[in-house]
């Protein structure tokens, strides 16, 4: 049993000379890191920033708890870039603001780390994520689109497409020459349906373009291509449309297509039929009665959600009572005018349409408009003079509520037919339609 005891005494102090061996080594390697003193940090950059920007970022901080410092360090790329500031501490609060420039178009990680004389760093300070911006962001900018533009008593008003709310989009700038002569820069406001150009000078043109910023703590503005030209042309649909309908069947104002006469009309599968004021209309858009040339240009319906709203309309098809006029040829709706030498704008409001139906909408040289076919043969054209050069469109979105348009120019006084042709084919249960809410007509007069 002494033995025994003995035996386990001599292990117990082998065991415990081995762990003071080894925490003497482990002591004195620790010696060799901390050899004058404690390890020693330097206060970190302190409320840092870092502001997005088109190839550069602006990096923003304050230096607040330690007086020591002599130098700030910025890194990216994974530390293979960096940037050495010098700081000089002077106030209790002194600011860091170093724009970091030639990035390329990308994400960014930044890490900033302050230094004293000796050498002591700071713990980093990390952001991640930055954007940087470029080229390729502003190639995705879209200038806002323009929907409708008018003149009227030197007053010319733009009516926005609109951009998303949340694309960056600031203010446009608005270049144009007034009634003095003057140019005039203006800026107009992204969140407004509308903007006006006062003492516009008639027959002029504006410039624009869209002004950007990416991000709110963005410390660049980004600009789309600016587009030139832009015409305010004059409406002269009181002048040279009769009964021209409401391109907006909610507004107030105008007054809905009118028929030539609300005692005259045909009951046809519970909806009555009539005769659309002012146009003229052939036998073949007349085809809902007991015959072709009867009554079916003007009806009731409702449009975008007003009730009983007369509209302008071509249909063919269940026609359960006379199933020989479910088909239409050439059905046509127009207005023949002598209108001045200029420039316009023929614009309608489709109420609704039957997809990819052969309609169109045309402006024609003469006192008439042509045929589907003849249509079909031969391109649009901007400038028209000759008997039959037409400018025209074919309509073929199926949708409610929006609206068209068609461009010429008279280089003379000329006679010019405007309206709808369509050859529409239907049966008793199905049909094609051409429903329109309005027509209206701008000129830039030589």
């Amino acid at each position: 049993m002494k033995n025994s005891v003995n035996i386990n005494s001599v292990l117990f102090l082998l065991v415990m000379l081995a762990a003071g061996i080894a925490s003497c080594t482990k002591m004195d390697d620790f010696k060799k890191y901390v050899e004058g003193g404690e390890i020693s940090y330097t206060g970190r950059v302190d409320s840092l920033k870092i502001r997005s920007g088109k190839n550069r970022v602006l990096v923003q901080g304050l230096f607040i708890s330690d007086r020591k410092i002599t130098k700030c360090k910025i890194y990216w790329n994974s530390r293979q870039d960096s940037l050495i500031i010098p700081v000089t501490r002077n106030l209790a609060v002194d600011t860091l603001r170093k724009y970091v420039t030639g990035l390329q178009e990308g994400s960014y990680n930044f890490e900033v780390i302050t230094y004293d004389a000796v050498g002591n760093p700071s713990i980093p300070v990390v952001k991640s994520g930055i954007k940087v911006y470029g080229a390729n962001y502003n190639a995705s900018l879209i200038n806002m689109p323009i929907s409708d533009v008018s003149l009227d008593n030197a007053v010319a008003t733009i009516t926005w497409g609109g951009l998303d709310k949340m694309s960056g989009a600031q203010y446009m700038d608005v270049s144009y020459t007034n009634t003095a002569g003057t140019l005039v820069k203006e800026k107009k406001a992204v969140s407004s349906i509308m903007a006006q150009l006062a003492n516009y000078k008639y027959r002029s043109t504006f410039d624009y373009r869209t002004v950007y910023l990416p991000d709110s703590l963005a410390i660049d503005t980004f600009y789309t291509e600016v587009r030139t030209g832009v015409n305010a042309r004059t409406d002269v649909t009181s002048v040279y449309i009769d009964n021209p309908g409401k391109m907006d069947p909610k507004s107030t104002t105008g007054t809905k297509f009118l028929p030539v006469s609300t005692s005259q009309g045909a009951t046809v599968n519970a909806v009555v039929w009539r005769r659309l004021a002012g146009w003229t209309s052939n036998a073949q858009a007349n085809n809902w009665g007991t015959g072709f040339d009867t009554f079916g240009t003007w009806v009731e319906r409702t449009a975008e959600g007003v009730t009983n709203f007369g509209t302008m309309s071509l249909e063919a098809g269940k026609n359960t009572a006379t199933s020989a006029l479910n088909t239409m040829t050439n059905g046509k709706i127009y207005q023949t005018k002598l209108l001045p030498a200029g420039e316009y704008s023929l614009e309608a409001r489709v109420g609704n349409a039957s997809a990819n139906s052969p309609i169109y909408f045309v402006a024609n040289v003469g006192s008439q408009i042509p045929d589907v076919n003849d249509l079909k043969a031969k391109p649009t054209m901007l400038n028209i003079s000759a008997a039959n050069d037409a400018s025209y469109m074919q309509i073929v979105t199926s949708a409610q509520g929006y609206n068209i348009a068609i461009s010429f120019t008279l280089q003379q006084p000329t006679t010019v037919s405007f309206g709808f042709v369509a050859t529409l084919t239907g049966n008793t249960t199905t049909n094609q339609y051409l429903k329109i809410s309005g027509v209206r007509m701008k000129s830039l007069v030589f």
